[in-house]
């Protein structure tokens, strides 16, 4: 009876280990799911601020259309999912309601206000609308929630880039930067460090940020600026060559080549660089400005007057194209007065 007894309890023991092995495994693979499940949460969120950045000209309208409506079903019988909101405000935006997708992101925000993702994406939307109090607010308001998010401090820099606040962007664009050293984030500090007239500091970010991607038009466009001001043009040049061929469809790649060109003394040729330019982004204010700055030169002095009003209008900040407006109305009363 004896080794029946041990034999049976051996059993039991090994029978017992099994179990818990399993049930520790289940256990084990049920928390490893539901990890699982936040983190394409998270990553189906940041796809959408992605969406957010994409080329007017690649958007096919009647997709996105077609999106909406799907949408718009699914919020009706969803009324309280905020990311349902959230996704609707991010076509509606690709569409061009600016005012409807700033009313699905904000139902968004209310339905879960400690999403910060859902702040970011309203404030970029709210800054675009030339909402800039709004804008700040909600930045802030994520940046609270959420101060490790490079995203927020990216789009908070180019809304204080875009409204003539330097310092502050550069500081901004810095620490979406260190969070993550993307080529679109390194370009953009970049482009506030030429702002700030710190060459130097500019060229070594728009290298960093070709380094951070060789394939990015972006990242070359921002180094063409820097190397122009550095007087470097015959590397410029090749750069924003190298721009274009990246992305054709880029309109700072096609500004960034108009400017190499202009600096090259082939100003024919870099007018039409940003006529494409505008063509491809018509609410690019800084395009506009560089059209019509080359139009002057050019000796267009009217239709170079029209382009810098546009560019005002487009962005009453920029500084530059106010300057420019200036100098081509005087040139413009000089040639009523011959």
């Amino acid at each position: 009876m004896f080794p029946f007894f041990c034999s049976l309890r051996y059993k039991l023991i090994v029978a017992y280990r099994r179990i818990s092995f399993l049930y520790k495994l289940v256990f084990a693979l049920g928390i490893t799911f539901s990890f699982a499940q936040v983190q394409a949460l998270t990553g189906t969120q940041l796809s959408l601020i992605k969406l957010m950045n994409t080329s007017p000209v690649t958007v096919d309208l009647r997709s996105v259309g077609d999106v909406i409506i799907q949408l718009r079903r699914k919020v009706t019988d969803n009324p309280h999912d905020g990311n349902l909101r959230l996704r609707l405000g991010t076509y509606l935006f690709l569409a061009g309601d600016l005012q409807g997708a700033a009313t699905e992101m904000k139902r968004a925000v209310a339905i879960n206000p400690e999403d910060y993702l859902a702040h970011i994406m309203l404030a970029r939307v709210l800054d675009l609308s030339m909402d800039e109090a709004s804008a700040e607010l909600e930045f802030k308001r994520a940046m609270t929630i959420n101060a490790d998010v490079a995203e927020a401090h990216y789009y908070f820099a180019e809304s204080l880039f875009r409204r003539g606040e330097i310092s502050e962007a550069v500081n901004e664009y810095r620490l979406a930067a260190r969070l993550k050293p993307s080529d679109q984030f390194l370009a953009g500090l970049s482009q506030a460090l030429l702002a700030a007239r710190d060459i130097h500091g500019a060229i070594k970010a728009g290298r960093q940020a070709v380094s951070a991607d060789p394939s990015s038009s972006i990242a070359h466009a921002a180094l063409t600026k820097a190397l122009l001001v550095a007087g470097d043009y015959h590397c410029a040049l090749r750069t924003a060559r190298q721009a274009t061929l990246l992305d054709p469809t880029s309109s700072d790649a096609h500004m960034a080549l108009g400017r190499a060109l202009y600096a090259s003394k082939d100003v024919p040729a870099a007018v039409e660089e940003f006529r494409q330019a505008v063509q491809l982004d018509p609410l690019n204010a800084q395009a506009r400005n560089d059209l019509g700055f080359a139009l002057y030169g050019k000796g267009d002095i009217s239709a170079s007057v029209v382009e810098l009003r546009l560019a005002l209008r487009l962005n009453p900040h920029l500084a530059e194209a106010r300057n420019n407006l200036e100098i081509a109305l005087n040139g413009l009363t000089g040639l009523k007065h011959k």
